[in-house]
């Protein structure tokens, strides 16, 4: 049985978590090999409410299909948001240890302020069930340290399903605490994803929960607040090596909305 690879949306990822969440499933996803090295550029645009200012964003991503399905990742990314200008650059890898079993790791450092982790790190390991392997189950954990003392640390939990007819579904949860002040979070997430590899990608993700931190500029913080977000993100090959991405994702909280376009383009050989 072949799979097809999960498309990610990442409007909100850190790029480390981009690294770690894109363990792939199962090795029976390498039954339909992937292009030796992928290479992503997207950039994108959020227009906010409450008087805040627009934010931007540029990302350059590069995969390598190693042998034995080993997967290396990098990442940069340059943000402007809140009036402060930063980003992150993050490297992964990805493990293939048997048929039934992946492990991923990611390791980031950062700059611009409080919105942008100094340094991060995350761990996942994946686990693929039954005699097909449509069943993956993933547990991840992360730490990132930030400006003025502050730090994340949490756990993810995710459940996918490979269907019949190209469809991937995935549910579950990231669990955080935050210091100063342990303040608990958390984002129980869906996602589906339709598509194969050379043709196209339709991914729909939703999240609803809670978040700990998070600056505004001027001095403004919000502290344990709820958030929602909505997106959706295509994929489409319009030659045999390369082809065109887009993305869009609405983000809303009790101080401000947030619309986010994106578009891109990626080239394979």
């Amino acid at each position: 049985m072949t799979h097809a690879l999960p498309f990610v949306f990442t409007g909100r990822s850190r790029a480390a978590g981009w690294l770690a969440g894109l363990a792939l499933a199962s090795s029976a996803a390498l039954a339909q090999p992937p292009a030796p090295i992928t290479v992503d550029l997207l950039a994108s645009q959020g227009r906010l409410s409450a008087g805040l200012p627009d934010a931007q964003a540029v990302n350059l991503r590069g995969t390598w299909q190693l042998a034995g399905g080993h997967v290396a990742r990098a990442e940069l990314l340059a943000e402007d948001k809140f009036d402060r200008r930063g980003g992150l650059a993050a490297l992964g890898y990805t493990l293939v240890l048997s048929p039934d079993w992946v492990a991923a790791g990611s390791v980031a450092l950062g700059h611009g302020g409080p919105n942008w982790a100094n340094s991060r790190a995350d761990l996942e390991l994946s686990r693929s069930w039954g005699a097909a392997r449509a069943v993956v189950t993933r547990v991840a954990v992360y730490k990132a340290l930030f400006d003025a003392s502050r730090s994340d640390r949490g756990l993810r939990l995710a459940l996918v399903g490979y269907l019949p007819g190209n469809l991937v579904l995935e549910a579950g949860t990231a669990i955080n605490i935050s210091e100063p002040g342990a303040v608990h979070s958390a984002m129980p997430f869906v996602a589906a994803t339709w598509g194969q590899d050379g043709q196209q990608y339709l991914s729909l993700r939703a999240s609803r929960g809670n978040e700990a931190y998070q600056a505004l500029g001027a001095g403004q913080q919000l502290v344990g607040f709820d958030s929602q977000s909505l997106g959706l993100g295509w994929r489409r090959w319009i030659g045999p090596q390369w082809g065109l991405t887009a993305q869009a994702e609405q983000y809303r909280n009790p101080t401000y909305r947030r619309l986010s376009l994106g578009v891109g383009v990626f080239a394979q050989w």
